[in-house]
């Protein structure tokens, strides 16, 4: 025994002894004022939920990171990231990424939580994916997943795969319930995830074709935890505690959207286990050259069956993308259309019906799907009150009640966003996005919510100084749909650099 592990230290400091080190680190310094009450909208969202929605903030973040590829097969990754400024949901001090990836050929196993932008939506252009984006903070999980499209066998290089699978936490508990207890609204704790997609490409632009197809499924849930209902009991108002299942057998369920325990919530019960929700993406990319394309997408979210058949085939984000890699004027443009105003129809009946309606009407009824929100995880898929979906369904760190729902589920929205080089060292970026909100099927807004968004951003990299990127953004605001009225500037100023390679 002594024999084998003195073998496999020996093989394991071999392969130490000829890997290739790299540590890096990023430092980040920004600050903002703003005229509203509220930081402008582009200016809080896709930046990983750091920026504060109070106006007048700032932060300073650094990190350190570690990669070292041990052989052609073996590598792995490694990075803690620290933030601290204005006083958020998190603290005034907070670590923002702490994580270690291994890589085996195409496999990838990731522990811990960090910035992974996984959408195949343009992050700094388009208005934000429905399933996965960049605007909440990461939250710690554990991830399989393949790191690149494989090649399907006897397809001869025309169709590949991609997926990934994981499990995690959530660590808002404390949030939710301080802002929720005073105003005496529903919240929860030790709420578990898990996420899995599924992706296939037919053709490879950057191989052999000049065009490629993909179509994908993102399946993303939260189930187990704690949930506290402020509820009537013997004609007194308090909170009531249900415990809900979280051994193995209940993650199987999640999993495959079965109906939950007789242990779990009456919701879980008659439906599926906890909060479940998805989306499907189709996508066209058509190579002009070497250096350019363009794509059309099509972005459809379901919460339930009828949105997985299509029944709410008016809500989509329609897309339409340009992107060069050349440093020109216009490097990239994407145009968008949002409508989530469906949502199956207004009318969902449901189990409590009598006998003479209940074969007629019971499976004629799917509306009123309430996106983003779920009558037990009443925080849906945000955290920390930042959205972890599209920032267009306002997040509900901008409610005033103390309440976790989105309020605005009922949207149409345009959005623009462009990007390009005045200069080889001086690059901007344009977004631009007007919609209306009818609020929710079951609590409509008393009239209809108008509202603009903008912000330019200028970045500047001296070319005299490595690795230093200087970035000026304005923001403006206008109407009740993105938060009310305002305008802001804000300044980063980041530098990034070898520490030591080997």
């Amino acid at each position: 025994m002594k024999r084998i592990i003195f073998l496999i230290l020996l093989s394991w400091g071999s392969l130490l002894s000829f890997s290739q080190i790299e540590d890096s680190y990023r430092v980040e310094t920004f600050g903002s004022v703003a005229s509203g009450k509220n930081t402008p909208f582009w200016m809080v969202n896709q930046n990983w939920g750091i920026t504060t929605l109070t106006a007048d903030n700032f932060y300073v973040k650094g990190g350190v990171f570690h990669q070292q590829k041990m052989n052609d097969d073996w590598s792995f990754d490694a990075g803690v990231d620290m933030v601290g400024g204005s006083s958020s949901a998190y603290g005034k001090v907070w670590v923002q990424q702490l994580y270690g990836r291994i890589n085996w050929k195409v496999w990838r196993i990731d522990l811990g939580a960090r910035e992974d932008y996984v959408s195949f939506l343009n992050p700094c252009l388009s208005s934000g994916d429905f399933a996965h984006s960049n605007n909440a903070r990461p939250f710690p999980q554990v991830k399989i997943s393949l790191s690149d499209f494989i090649s399907v066998p006897y397809t001869k290089g025309n169709m590949f795969l991609k997926g990934d699978f994981s499990i995690g936490k959530y660590l808002d508990g404390q949030w939710q319930e301080n802002k929720a207890l005073p105003h005496k609204q529903n919240y929860t704790k030790n709420v578990l995830s898990h996420n899995k997609s599924i992706y296939f490409k037919f053709g490879d632009i950057k191989t052999k074709h000049r065009k490629q197809f993909t179509v994908a499924m993102i399946h993303v849930a939260q189930w187990g935890g704690d949930l506290y209902k402020y509820e009537n009991i013997n004609n007194e108002w308090q909170y009531k505690v249900g415990n809900q299942p979280h051994g193995i057998t209940d993650f199987l369920r999640v999993a495959i959207a079965k109906e939950g325990s007789r242990s779990s919530s009456g919701a879980d019960s008659l439906y599926v286990s906890g909060s479940q929700w998805g989306a499907y993406l189709l996508k066209f990319d058509y190579k002009l050259t070497n250096k350019k394309q363009i794509s059309i997408y099509l972005h459809h979210f379901f919460d339930d069956g009828s949105g997985m058949v299509f029944e709410n085939y008016r809500d989509n984000l329609f897309g339409l993308e340009f992107c060069s890699k050349d440093k020109s004027l216009l490097s990239g443009a994407v145009f968008e259309y949002i409508c989530t105003k469906q949502q199956t129809g207004p009318i969902h009946h449901n189990i409590g019906m009598d006998d003479a309606h209940r074969d007629k009407l019971m499976h004629k009824g799917n509306g009123n799907d309430d996106y983003y929100n779920n009558v037990d995880y009443v925080q849906g898929p945000s955290y920390f009150g930042k959205t972890m979906g599209t920032p267009l369904l306002l997040s509900p760190e901008y409610n005033t009640d103390g309440s976790l729902v989105f309020k605005s589920s009922r949207i149409i929205a345009f959005h623009l966003g462009l990007e390009g080089y005045f200069h080889s060292t001086l690059q901007y970026r344009l977004l631009l996005t007007t919609g209306r909100s009818w609020g929710r099927y079951y609590i409509p807004f008393k009239s209809v919510k108008k509202g603009f968004a903008s912000q330019l951003e200028l970045t500047y990299r001296p070319s005299r100084i490595k690795d230093v990127d200087i970035k000026l953004a304005l923001g403006f605001d206008k109407g009740e749909f993105f938060g009310g009225d305002t305008f802001g500037v804000g300044v980063t100023l980041a530098k990034r650099g070898i520490i030591y390679t080997k």
